[in-house]
């Protein structure tokens, strides 16, 4: 069998197992968080357009805002991210970047006036927009030396808890690959995890059928590392319809298709820094590729009243998202014993698929404040709630959804989202600046995820009918995560990521 997993994707295996795969509340979060993307004057005010509207990418946060539309309109979004991702693990502290181009936003917008000046709806209008809503490229690391669990534990504890047949552990051929399909289909995923620690030398067989010993060093620290590389995208497909009814009332709907692409490949490596006596094993590289997949389902509603002529406040609804999702997991492990020079290897030439899944999203509620000068320019609130603790996997009735949806339910909270933001015209000119804070998704003592912080600067520059805007980013935000990813009981003592991403948008802004 040939050492390096990806020679052998061209003879690629599909099979089913019996049961999902290990999954983390972390897991959730890239599904419920966004980069607030769309076009560069949008971004400039840090998304802030609840109640000013007018905007392709506004409609997002209230759809009511395509009714403020006065010509047609279309529009193009490029956008440039870097990613800085410093890490910190047990004093150890490594930093890993990202950069590339990607198409933020696009879309057009059509006004349809009334001519009846008693009719009660003055004007409809109709806009299709499509939006990254999540840039899932990265790359980030951490390593340090721990005096912790090991990276065996992981798979002692879920042989042992489990109680797996040696029959799993140890299938009646010599074929890794057949060997591993077998386990799957014997005892779901962790009957595949003891297969790999097995048949690699990470635990033995013991006396009794189900109970294994560790052939690891227990009494060591150990050198550990994480490696992740991630691609993919989340984005999102909007149709809208607005009207404004009367001379101060405007009205919306948005129906939004999502789509979700993303891929995590990482290596978990550990080495004892004590290693034990011949025979038992000294390093670990623990190799795992989750390509994860699907559609949802949501819509928007809202209203925007001119209170005056220089005010307007908003209020918009987002529904809960509705995703269905499926998931593909390829594996690995190598493992080199004390006094042995090659390695024990096993990379199955398999792809296990995933029974479909779903994920219901927390709903956001929005209210909105802006102040217009005039023709000079604006300044815009936006105050958002969403609770992340109502995120649900389904089906129900699954056993490991149903612990990770306690798990989310007792650690993620109610939180509230701000978004501040402001305009000012010379001429054909526009200078923008705006602030956005987004409170932790998770309580106090669970803080996988911290507060977001992002502030943003923008300039513009109309033609007449067409404008071309610039817009700057910052967003800081720190997560944790760890050596092995567990929906329980995590072994493992947190690294924290702290990420500094830097957008650049370019927007071409056309009315017609």
């Amino acid at each position: 069998m040939n050492k390096y997993f990806y020679s052998l994707l061209s003879a690629i295996l599909l099979t089913g197992a019996t049961y999902a795969q290990e999954a983390s509340p972390g897991d959730v979060m890239k599904f419920n968080q966004t980069d607030l993307n769309g076009t560069a004057r949008f971004r400039g005010m840090s998304g802030a357009f609840g109640a000013v509207g007018g905007d392709l990418s506004a409609l997002s946060i209230n759809p009511a805002g395509g009714a403020i539309f006065n010509y047609n309109t279309a529009a193009f979004t490029v956008s440039y991210v870097a990613k800085n991702n410093k890490s910190d693990y047990f004093g150890n502290k490594e930093s890993k970047n990202y950069n590339g181009l990607d198409v933020g936003q696009m879309g057009a917008l059509f006004v349809f006036n009334s001519y009846d000046k008693d009719a009660v709806m003055k004007k409809f209008t109709i806009g299709l927009n499509y939006e990254s809503t999540k840039n899932l490229r990265n790359d980030y690391l951490f390593r340090g030396l721990s005096n912790g669990n090991s990276l065996g534990d992981y798979f002692f504890n879920i042989a042992n808890n489990n109680h797996i047949p040696y029959d799993v552990a140890d299938p009646k051929t010599n074929d890794g690959t057949d060997a591993y399909i077998q386990a799957g289909n014997m005892a779901g995923y962790d009957g595949q995890q003891t297969f790999l620690a097995h048949e690699t030398g990470v635990i033995l067989s013991d006396k009794q059928d189900g109970v294994y010993s560790a052939n690891y060093a227990t009494n060591s620290a150990y050198h550990q590392a994480r490696v992740f590389t991630t691609s993919g995208f989340s984005s999102k497909f909007a149709g809208t319809f607005a009207a404004q009814l009367g001379d101060r009332f405007y009205v919306g709907g948005n129906l939004n298709i999502h789509v979700v692409d993303y891929t995590q490949t990482s290596r978990a490596i550990e080495r004892a820094q004590t290693p034990g006596e011949d025979g038992t094993i000294d390093i670990m590289n623990f190799y795992n590729s989750t390509y994860t997949y699907g559609t949802g389902f949501s819509f928007n509603l809202g209203a925007i009243a001119q209170v005056t002529d220089e005010l307007r406040a908003g209020i918009s609804y987002e529904s809960p998202t509705w995703y269905s999702l499926k998931d593909e997991l390829a594996q690995g492990l190598e493992t080199i014993a004390v006094g042995k020079e090659e390695s024990e290897y096993i990379y199955p030439q398999v792809v296990n698929l995933y029974d479909r899944y779903r994920l219901r999203t927390p709903s956001k509620y929005t209210g909105s404040l802006a102040y217009i000068f005039g023709e000079k320019g604006l300044i815009s609130v936006d105050y958002t709630y969403k609770d992340y603790s109502n995120n649900e996997f389904r089906p129900k009735g699954n056993n490991a959804y149903k612990t990770l949806n306690n798990s989310i339910a007792n650690t993620t909270q109610g939180t509230s989202h701000i978004r501040i933001g402001g305009e000012y015209r010379i001429k054909d000119f526009s200078i923008r600046g705006g602030y956005r804070f987004e409170q932790s998704p998770y309580k106090k003592d669970f803080k996988a995820y911290g507060d977001l912080n992002s502030f943003s600067t923008g300039i513009g520059y109309s033609f007449g009918n067409s404008r071309l805007d610039l817009s700057y980013t910052r967003t800081a935000q720190s997560f944790q995560t760890s050596l092995v990813d567990m929906t329980v009981n995590n072994l493992y003592s947190a690294a924290n990521i702290k990420t500094r991403d830097n957008f650049v948008n370019l927007t071409y802004n056309i009315s017609f």
